[in-house]
């Protein structure tokens, strides 16, 4: 197992309120889901604000017309997981749960979606093919209160973390350039530096 330099996990994200998104999260269903049963689509328009898109646009970063929900449970915990082999970039949302965070980890037993019946989260991003881990298998390289905007390496083991008694709610971008290609972390860094905390 290598040492993953803990600065590639995130970085916040110093955007003005004016480009927050407006989102009713009480939409959201979630009673009796766990974290690999809840997985929701929401549209550009349900932002409500399309000035953090200009923005992006701005720097040739382009989300796809959907964007991903994910929903942690109170006193609960996600999968550990990677959306990609490589260091896909998403622009973090979350609501709810102050005091939950995202971890990252390294692991000597990464396992595939595609070679288990395991009981595994359905994420149509990926197509369902995605690599994982056990937390008993695995140790946490880095973890981060992620409740203001932060861009998050989604090609690194990673899982949510809730210990508190409200509900966990996650919208996430994923960073795309003009040619529909994924940006990845050093270029994602790079175009957006002047805004990085």
């Amino acid at each position: 197992m290598t040492t993953m330099d803990k600065n590639r996990c995130c970085k916040k994200l110093n955007l003005p309120s004016e480009m927050m998104p407006d989102i009713d999260i009480s939409q959201f269903d979630t009673d009796g889901y766990r974290w690999q049963d809840f997985y929701r689509l929401l549209r550009p328009c349900d932002f409500n604000n399309d000035k953090l898109f200009d923005f992006l646009k701005s720097y040739g970063i382009y989300s796809p017309p959907f964007l991903e929900v994910f929903y942690t449970p109170p006193f609960d915990d996600g999968r550990i997981h990677t959306d990609s082999s490589h260091e896909w970039v998403k622009l973090y949302f979350q609501f709810g749960a102050k005091g939950s965070t995202l971890r990252w980890w390294e692991s000597d037993n990464v396992m595939n979606t595609i070679d288990t019946t395991e009981d595994v989260a359905v994420l149509p991003s990926t197509g369902n093919n995605y690599s994982y881990a056990n937390a008993e298998d695995s140790t946490i390289i880095h973890e981060q209160d992620i409740h203001t905007p932060h861009l998050v390496n989604v090609g690194i083991l990673h899982s949510s973390h809730n210990p508190t008694p409200e509900k966990r709610i996650a919208v996430t971008m994923h960073f795309f350039d003009v040619n529909n290609s994924h940006i990845l972390w050093d270029d994602a860094l790079s175009r957006l530096s002047k805004h990085l905390l």
